[in-house]
């Protein structure tokens, strides 16, 4: 495999996950050291451990991306020990499921929309925040967000996460107006269904599966490459062509 990405520095938030896992593999496969940012330390171990396992090198990093301090500490360590970071995959994110706390919207709490906001809006942001400078600095980034084909089309009982979803896609847009002008590309990437990253019911796509987490992985290491180059503030969604409609498999093919 060419290795694409080395010499470089990547930081994925939401490391400890399936698709934060296969990001982290996969950049590091391709040759960039990888931060390895998740909320809980066993995660980020986990994250980190895979990669050393197959000779990358790693940093796992306890971080509430909610939580500035902890996200500029987060930035600090990573720069300190690496120098700089060219890479930024905002990779965390989840909806009111993490807290057990689905609704539909007439019943939702401000606190529950509070903090889905936060994590997955306020968190990119935060994330960004604390590492653009050095970017600018040297007139290089690739930052790539994750956003949700419910910022498209919505999804039942998650008002709250299609809406902090959609914000992180308009972000994407006008950040990446304000930075181009420093050689710096930033691209949103939103997943449909991918085995293992959420339980919820099949709906059916047009190539009749789920997506894998390394399917996902492999859009975010073209995005961090110097092969993506020229994209910038775009949404690239990866969902099987789910947003095309829904694809039912019990009806008979002519």
């Amino acid at each position: 495999m060419e290795m694409k990405l080395k010499g470089k520095t990547a930081v994925v938030t939401g490391a400890g996950g399936r698709i934060g896992i296969a990001i982290c593999s996969r950049l590091a496969a391709d040759g960039a050291a990888v931060v390895c940012a998740d909320l809980t330390r066993e995660n980020a171990e986990k994250a980190a451990e895979t990669i050393r396992s197959a000779g990358g090198c790693a940093l796992p990093c306890q971080v509430d991306v909610t939580r500035s301090d902890e996200v500029r500490r987060m930035a600090e360590t990573a720069l300190r020990n690496f120098g700089s970071i060219e890479i930024l995959v905002n990779n965390a994110g989840g909806s009111a499921g993490l807290f057990h706390r689905l609704s539909r919207f007439e019943n939702t709490t401000e606190e529950i929309w509070r903090r889905v906001i936060d994590l997955n809006l306020n968190g990119t942001l935060c994330c960004i925040h604390s590492l653009l400078g050095q970017m600018i600095e040297r007139r290089y980034g690739k930052i790539i967000n994750m956003s949700s084909v419910a910022a498209e089309k919505g999804i039942l009982d998650r008002v709250d996460y299609s809406a902090a979803k959609g914000g992180i896609l308009s972000l994407t847009r006008a950040l990446a107006l304000e930075v181009g002008q420093y050689n710096i590309n930033v691209n949103c990437i939103s997943p449909g269904m991918v085995v293992g990253a959420a339980a919820v019911p099949h709906q059916g796509t047009w190539l009749r599966r789920s997506g894998e987490p390394r399917e996902i992985a492999a859009l975010a290491a073209f995005l961090a490459s110097d092969d993506s180059g020229f994209i910038t503030g775009e949404n690239h969604t990866i969902d099987g062509g789910r947003v095309l409609g829904v694809h039912f498999h019990h009806r008979k093919e002519k």
